[in-house]
């Protein structure tokens, strides 16, 4: 049987800055996963939905590395590297 691993959302945010953290955590060898299925959908009416909305989903197994990664660098640790 093939055993199902289940993923958890680490990020949520702007196209921009889950580009730089998903490169961060995949330079920490993260497996990461990105689901902008949140972004906007063009209809005649008009914009539903955030035109930038991105989530960085992992692993469930590196979910706590993945999160003090990108705490870290939310305090500017990795700014000096």
């Amino acid at each position: 049987m093939i055993e199902e691993k289940r993923r958890i959302s680490v990020f949520n945010g702007s196209k921009e800055e889950a580009m730089i953290l998903k490169i961060l955590l995949e330079s920490f060898s993260i497996q990461v996963f990105e689901d902008s299925s949140s972004m906007s959908v063009f209809n005649p009416w008009g914009v539903v939905g955030d035109l930038s909305a991105v989530k960085l989903i992992v692993q469930e197994g590196d979910s706590q590395k993945a999160q003090k990664i990108i705490n870290d660098f939310n305090l500017g640790i990795f700014d000096k590297v």
